[in-house]
């Protein structure tokens, strides 16, 4: 949760960083493509920080970040309104094309950084649905490998039963051989005997 926190922070920083160059820029020039450009990102800035305040497990912390996201909202309409404001009275200095591209140039590295901040953040995004996926794929493997071990184990008591019914059976016969041998050698002793009786008579 403290890497989430880390990252709503950083997008809210950015934010304000950015409401501030859009109150400087409209205090000097007439809003133009500089300040729409910075009027976007705080847009999708927005949009990264409710994303991140959604995702917190954390209903209090939820709560605390959507209340952040409602604010930064505030600050953004307000400064749109004014930009639009602007737009429609004329602004209050005489802008052209070559004052803009000083601007974009001077700011090029800043604008450059901020995109990159962006492009980290949906990177990270992808990056992490990438690696549920594969803890998903990989606890199928694993329940499949369950399911055959279960399969094999059903087969090999199915063998020992068959075993313990044959030997049970194979030791029946064998008492029953038993008797039988019993039985003649009880009788050749008896004939014996009798034999023996008759001729002592």
């Amino acid at each position: 949760m403290a890497d989430s926190d880390t990252t709503f922070q950083r997008y809210d920083d950015e934010f304000q960083s950015l409401l501030q160059q859009i109150e400087n820029s409209l205090s000097t020039e007439p809003p133009g493509a500089f300040t729409k450009n910075l009027l976007q990102q705080c847009d999708d800035l927005i949009k990264q920080m409710a994303l991140e305040a959604r995702s917190q497990p954390s209903t209090n912390v939820k709560n605390l970040l959507l209340q952040k996201v409602r604010q930064a909202k505030s600050q953004y309409q307000a400064v749109q309104q004014k930009s639009d404001k602007q737009s429609l009275l004329g602004g209050t200095k005489n802008s052209n094309g070559d004052y803009e591209r000083r601007v974009l140039q001077k700011n090029e590295d800043m604008l450059s950084n901020q995109n990159d901040t962006l492009e980290r953040a949906r990177r990270t995004m992808q990056e992490t649905e990438a690696v549920a996926l594969e803890i998903t794929e990989e606890l199928g493997n694993n329940r499949e490998t369950l399911l055959n071990a279960h399969g094999r184990v059903r087969e090999v008591s199915g063998m020992t039963g068959r075993a313990r019914r044959i030997l049970t059976s194979m030791s029946r016969r064998q008492v029953q051989q038993k008797m039988i041998v019993y039985g003649i050698a009880i009788g050749l002793v008896l004939a014996f005997l009798f034999l023996l009786w008759a001729m002592w008579r």
